[in-house]
């Protein structure tokens, strides 16, 4: 008989592993133990962009690295908003967020991040989830089309008294745009975990699914479900390619940017710019021109739009047309 998963320790059941494009410096894999990664160029360059000195890989250094990410990298959908194919490869994507001052997607966004974390030394397992913020409970299942990234980082014990077989293990993802958890979430059953934007959760359904939930309003909010089965690169290149073109895609019909700083959260949906701060204030305003929208796209959230064709034109036929 197959054991039930919902009791299977999560380390015999996913065994995380570095990350498959990050092969040691001389060839073989490193130690993931050593930390050493910070040396490395790519991680090097991906530590100064975000503002974060290299470290062993533990709990603390996972938490400074997202907190830092998700201020700095925003979310947005520039490329297929205008027509561009988004890269899906380790060193495009490095090239595009960390070198060239842009933001991106879920599969850009974690791909970096896990990768990065790989090289630093973490044992990391990429997966997928279906986003259900805005779906209603009995709809048909949406597809499997957000990437996030679970972590083996600290002491299982950290921060919690639960004995859960999970309690070692983290969630992060740094790519759901204006709702992202800003903190590495501890992958914990119905264990309520603030941020400094907002409280999360995961619920188990007991048969190896989980559900990210977001406290917003009063009620809990299910982000995302997912599995911990690992996912290879082929089904992030089909989710992202799928995403860009589909006619119906809201990545290709509408502007989108974000980032979550230290004690605020700014959006930018089509030419609505609106600002949270962490103390309850919310700032909103409406950009008159296509100008002021790339503006706020270069000065609020650091993007260099200088490379992206068609942008301005794109803008103002979608949102000002």
């Amino acid at each position: 008989m197959t054991s039930n998963p919902a009791v299977t320790p999560i380390a015999a059941a996913v065994p995380p592993t570095r990350s498959e494009t990050a092969p040691a410096a001389g060839g073989g894999e490193s130690d993931p133990a050593a930390g050493d990664g910070g040396s490395r160029p790519d991680v090097a360059a991906y530590l100064d962009r975000i503002g974060v000195a290299p470290g062993p890989p533990d709990t603390a250094l996972l938490r400074r690295i997202v907190r830092a990410h998700v201020a700095t990298i925003p979310f947005e959908n520039l490329d297929p908003f205008t027509g561009t194919e988004p890269p899906v490869d380790r060193a495009d994507i490095v090239g595009k967020l960390v070198h060239g001052r842009r933001g991106g997607w879920c599969f850009e966004n974690n791909r970096l991040l896990h990768d990065m974390l790989g090289d630093l030394g973490y044992r990391v397992t990429p997966l997928v989830g279906r986003v259900r913020l805005g779906v209603a409970d009995g709809d048909p299942p949406t597809m499997r089309t957000h990437r996030l990234t679970l972590v083996e980082a600290g002491d299982p014990a950290e921060g919690t008294a639960t004995t859960a077989p999970t309690a070692g293990f983290f969630v992060v993802d740094v790519g759901f745009g204006g709702t992202v958890p800003s903190e590495p979430l501890r992958l914990v059953s119905g264990t309520v975990q603030p941020t400094a934007h907002a409280e999360h959760r995961y619920r188990s359904d007991g048969a190896g699914g989980w559900a990210q939930q977001r406290r917003g309003g009063g009620d809990w909010l299910t982000q995302y479900t997912f599995d911990l089965t690992p996912v290879p690169d082929i089904d992030y290149a089909m989710g992202s390619w799928y995403l860009t073109h589909h006619p119906a895609s809201h990545f290709r019909n509408g502007l989108i940017a974000a980032y979550s700083g230290p004690d605020r959260r700014a959006t930018l949906a089509g030419n609505r710019y609106t600002l949270r701060h962490t103390d309850g204030r919310t700032e909103e305003r409406e950009l008159s021109t296509p100008a002021r929208v790339i503006r706020a796209l270069e000065d609020e959230f650091g993007i260099d739009t200088s490379g992206v064709s068609g942008l301005e034109q794109r803008i103002r036929t979608v949102h000002f047309g």
